[in-house]
């Protein structure tokens, strides 16, 4: 059935919309310092990431903070993880399907989007990262990741519709309560963030070894965990997504710091 006219507008309107913003987002894309330190960020194989869309969210972030970014995903193996980590700086672990339930002892019935491949890559750059006491962040999968790495485990709420419907939307948000002592207050200069951009139905139950659960969600969910204290950021994951912002957001401050340490682990371990 053919188009009425009012929905050809409107869906030349949205095409329209979408090309001026990425030629926005485009003309103000900013480029990295051949000197900056290197950071290895893990994708997954969403369409956003094979659309290379990424460069307006991870890279971006990245690139503005003064990183130099390396995009890989699971297509490596393991084994390889050592040689992809030999000249990098700091670590970003994104977003993605669930944690495999066999690595916490969960429920493997109600995992969505699992990727062995991709588990046991990431683990394996976690575990060089700790090794190294090379910086990390981990964003939403990636915080998870953290916790499941250090013996913890994670818990599910995709079946109560009035949480995951706070949790799972990119429109709106939540606002995010920081634990005292959290080096999150340091970073964002407040104790409390009045909306963050949410998409997730799983969440740090259980923590593990060494892992501080230090932000909540006003229903109480776990929203960040700390690990360490290296360079004066250790390992941080935060279930929300800070590469999603708009110009001036309190959100770059997290990257500026993961740089900030990126710049010191650099500095002290050269040569070595």
């Amino acid at each position: 059935m053919p188009l009425k006219r009012p929905y050809i507008w409107l869906l030349a309107s949205c095409l329209g919309l979408c090309v001026l913003t990425l030629a926005i987002l485009w003309m103000g894309d900013s480029e990295e310092a051949a000197d900056a330190p290197r950071v290895l960020i893990s994708l997954d194989r969403s369409l956003w990431n094979r659309l290379r869309m990424n460069r307006w969210t991870y890279v971006r972030a990245a690139r503005e903070a003064g990183l130099q970014p390396l995009l890989v995903d699971y297509d490596y193996q393991p084994a390889e993880a050592k040689r992809l980590m030999r000249d990098i700086d700091a670590l970003i672990l994104s977003g993605g399907g669930d944690v495999g339930a066999k690595h916490y002892g969960g429920d493997p019935l109600i995992s969505r989007d699992v990727n062995p491949a991709r588990d046991a890559f990431e683990l394996s750059l976690l575990r060089i990262a700790e090794e190294k006491g090379i910086p990390v962040l981990g964003i939403c999968r990636g915080a998870q990741l953290i916790n499941v790495y250090y013996g913890g485990t994670l818990g599910d709420f995709r079946k109560d519709g009035p949480k995951y419907s706070v949790h799972h939307k990119i429109w709106g948000g939540h606002s995010v309560s920081l634990a005292p002592g959290a080096k999150l207050i340091d970073i964002y200069r407040s104790t409390e963030l009045e909306s963050v951009v949410s998409y997730h139905g799983q969440y740090v139950e259980r923590p593990g070894r060494h892992v501080e659960i230090v932000a909540f969600a006003p229903d109480g969910t776990p929203e960040a965990i700390e690990v360490g204290e290296q360079w004066g950021f250790g390992m941080i994951g935060v279930q929300w997504h800070p590469e999603v912002w708009s110009r001036g957001d309190p959100q770059k401050r997290l990257f500026r710091a993961l740089a900030t340490a990126a710049q010191r682990y650099r500095s002290e371990t050269a040569g070595e």
